[in-house]
C-alpha cells in the first residue's frame, strides 16, 4: 500500500490578541496536513523532531491522536520545541515573534522506509537549515530514487532568513527534487521578488518543475500551472481567514494524488481533467478545514 511520508518541522503557535495570550495550536503546513490526511485515514508518517519537554508532549499527542505514525519523529534531550508567537488585531497578523533552541545534534530521525509510488511531503525553513541539510538532502535524494513523488512546499518567516540569497542554491536543489511545487503569493514575493505566479512559474519553477500550484488570496483563486497551461478554481473569502486553510490546501492536493495513484512522471504533463480535479478537492478541504476551527482567534490570517 502507498504511504505518505511528511518532512516538516513541528512548532507550537501561540496567538496574542494585543499584550493577551488567547490560545495555541500545533502550526506549519505540513504539521496540520498530515493531522488532516491521518484523519480522513490515509498512511501517514511524519519525520521531524521534538523535544522531549511539555510543548513537544502537546505536539506529539496532537499528532497521535490524529493518527499520524510519528516513530521517525526524533525526541531530543538538548534542547526546546520551537514556539512562534502571533499578535494580532482584530482582522490579522500584525507581528511573529519565533523562539527555538535545537541541539547541535539534530534531525537524527530513523529513515521511513520509501517505495515507488509514495508521496513525500517537505517544505518550509526546515528543507533550507544547514544543520540539517545533508541528512534532507540524502532523504530527499533516497525519495526520488525510490521513484517516490515529491512535493514541495517553498516558504518560511522573513526573520528566519533575512539574506535570501544564502538559501537560495538549497531551494533550487528542492525544486529539482520536485514533482509539484505548492506555494502563496507572499512565498513567491519573499524568494522570488515578484508575486504574480504565472510570470514566477515560467521565469523560475517551469524550468525545474512542471506542475506549480499557486494559492492566490488577493485573487481568490488557487491556479495549477503545468507548461502553457493553466487551470483555475475560485476560493470564498471566508475560506481565507483560518489558520488551517493553507494546510487544507496541501493536504486537498496529495489525497487527489494518492486518490489518484499518480506517478512522479505523469505530473510531467497533467491534462485539465486532472488540474481541476485536484484543485477542486484541495478547495473543499481547506473549506473543511477552515470549518473544523471554530474559536474567533483561529480565523486569524
Amino acid at each position: 500500500m502507498k504511504k505518505i511520508i511528511c518532512i516538516g518541522e513541528c512548532a507550537l503557535d501561540v496567538i496574542f490578541r494585543g499584550s493577551q495570550p488567547v490560545g495555541s495550536m500545533p502550526g506549519g503546513r505540513i504539521v496540520n496536513a498530515a493531522a488532516i490526511l491521518a484523519k480522513q485515514g490515509l498512511p501517514v508518517s511524519l519525520v521531524s523532531e521534538l523535544s522531549q519537554d511539555s510543548v513537544g508532549d502537546i505536539i506529539s499527542d496532537f499528532l497521535t491522536k490524529s493518527g499520524v505514525d510519528v516513530s521517525s519523529v526524533d525526541r531530543f534531550t538538548e534542547g526546546l520545541t520551537p514556539l512562534v508567537i502571533y499578535i494580532t488585531d482584530e482582522k490579522s497578523i500584525t507581528a511573529v515573534t519565533r523562539y527555538e533552541k535545537y541541539p547541535d545534534e539534530c534531525f537524527d530521525v530513523v529513515w521511513p522506509r520509501i517505495d515507488e509510488g509514495d508521496i513525500v511531503v517537505y517544505g518550509g525553513y526546515y528543507a533550507l537549515d544547514a544543520r540539517m541539510r545533508p541528512r534532507m538532502s540524502q532523504l530527499l535524494s533516497h525519495a526520488a530514487e525510490r521513484k517516490a513523488t515529491l512535493i514541495y512546499l517553498p516558504g518560511f518567516l522573513p526573520q528566519q532568513e533575512p539574506q535570501i540569497t544564502r538559501v537560495m542554491p538549497v531551494i533550487l536543489e528542492n525544486l529539482e527534487f520536485a514533482s509539484v511545487v505548492i506555494v502563496r503569493n507572499n512565498d513567491l514575493k519573499t524568494i522570488f521578488g515578484v508575486s504574480d505566479g504565472d510570470r514566477c512559474y515560467h521565469d523560475h519553477i517551469d524550468f525545474y518543475c512542471r506542475s506549480l500550484i499557486n494559492v492566490d488570496v488577493a485573487e481568490r483563486r488557487i491556479n495549477y500551472y503545468s507548461g502553457t497551461e493553466v487551470t483555475s478554481v475560485e476560493i470564498p473569502e471566508e475560506m481565507c481567514l483560518s489558520m488551517m486553510w493553507n494546510a487544507g490546501v496541501v493536504a486537498g492536493t496529495v489525497d487527489a494524488i494518492y486518490r489518484n495513484e499518480t506517478s512522479a512522471a505523469q505530473l510531467e504533463a497533467p491534462n485539465d481533467d486532472f488540474r481541476r480535479e485536484v484543485l477542486t478537492h484541495a478547495a473543499l478541504t481547506a473549506a473543511n478545514a477552515s470549518k473544523s476551527l471554530t474559536a474567533e482567534w483561529q480565523k486569524t490570517h
